[in-house]
């Protein structure tokens, strides 16, 4: 009897899916350990955000190779704040912006999340902030952060959480989409709602 063979990481071609970049290949760093948000996750996110995509402050945390941010500036988001903290990841992050034009629309932030996270709400709040973080307390915490971040900024923001299914932040949102074994959970923070 043949054993099986070990689970490899193989690379995933990974693309913009709409918008002014549309099917230009992002580059994914080698050696990496990686969980990107699929093509069907991220075209489905996008389609039910609509409009709200178009001149917003987008910010994409844990970024990787960016796609969630760079599809977000391709579908017409005015600037996009990223935060990562793999060099590797940020390396890519970098080409991938230069080759779909979004350069001097980026903010890249190089660090953990939970430290750095009053960068992304200073001086203005983002309008919307997308999170896939890879431990579940580490959705709690940057969740509440975000949350009370926003209040104080005394701006609407869409908080979106992308996490295993199992894996969700105790707070409700209020609205879930479920895609396999990939939940995105929506919270909207109203303004001064404190």
């Amino acid at each position: 009897m043949v054993a099986p063979k070990p689970a490899m990481a193989y690379r995933i071609p990974m693309r913009v899916i709409a918008g002014t970049a549309r099917s230009r290949k992002l580059e994914i760093p080698k050696g990496v350990k990686m969980r990107p948000t699929s093509d069907m996750v991220r075209e489905a996110l996008f389609n039910s955000l609509g409009y709200r995509t178009i001149d917003c402050r987008f910010a994409d945390l844990y970024a990787g190779t960016g796609a969630v941010g760079i599809e977000a500036l391709s579908r017409g988001a005015a600037s996009c704040v990223f935060v990562e903290q793999n060099p590797r990841c940020v390396e890519a992050l970098r080409t991938n912006l230069t080759n779909t034009g979004f350069t001097e629309q980026a903010q890249i932030i190089r660090g953990d999340c939970l430290k750095r996270i009053e960068e992304v709400f200073r001086p203005e709040p983002p309008d919307i902030v997308f999170m896939d973080p890879p431990y579940r307390e580490r959705a709690e915490e940057l969740l509440s952060a975000c949350v009370r971040l926003a209040r104080e900024g005394g701006r609407e923001c869409l908080v979106i959480v992308q996490c295993e299914r199992g894996m969700e932040p105790s707070l409700p949102p209020d609205k879930a989409k479920r895609y396999g074994g990939t939940s995105v959970l929506f919270y909207e923070v109203a303004a001064g709602d404190v």
